[in-house]
């Protein structure tokens, strides 16, 4: 799909990115976790 048909059909920019930002976002906090307990992070 291009961006021209994606604009076509009424797709809310917005909140493609608010999705986007959420996936990325939950994806780092799953990335820190892991590296904490990779290195034992219990303090």
């Amino acid at each position: 799909m291009t961006p021209s048909t994606l604009a076509a059909s009424g797709v809310d920019w917005s909140e493609v990115h608010a999705v986007r930002l959420l996936g990325v976002a939950l994806a780092f906090l799953i990335l820190i976790w892991a590296i904490r307990r990779m290195f034992g992070g219990k303090k």
